[in-house]
């Protein structure tokens, strides 16, 4: 994936999880770590938080990734 198109999607991601993250006065991680212990339902809108959440934890990991292997 060419690295400006990965930076704009992180970019992205950074701007919705910081929206989530303000509208429901919790971290990204601990939405995560909440709804995966039953706390928050199953929500479409809590669904698709966390799937934005693990998208970005992707993205830096293979953006890590590829750093490395280019360094």
């Amino acid at each position: 994936m060419d690295a400006k198109v990965q930076q704009l999607d992180v970019n992205e991601l950074q701007r919705r999880l910081g929206a989530w993250e303000k509208q429901y006065g919790m971290t990204s991680a601990e939405c995560e770590q909440r709804y995966f212990s039953g706390e928050l339902g199953d929500s479409q809108e809590m669904l698709r938080w966390v799937h934005d959440y693990h998208a970005y934890k992707a993205l830096l990991k293979h953006q890590k990734s590829a750093q490395a292997v280019g360094a």
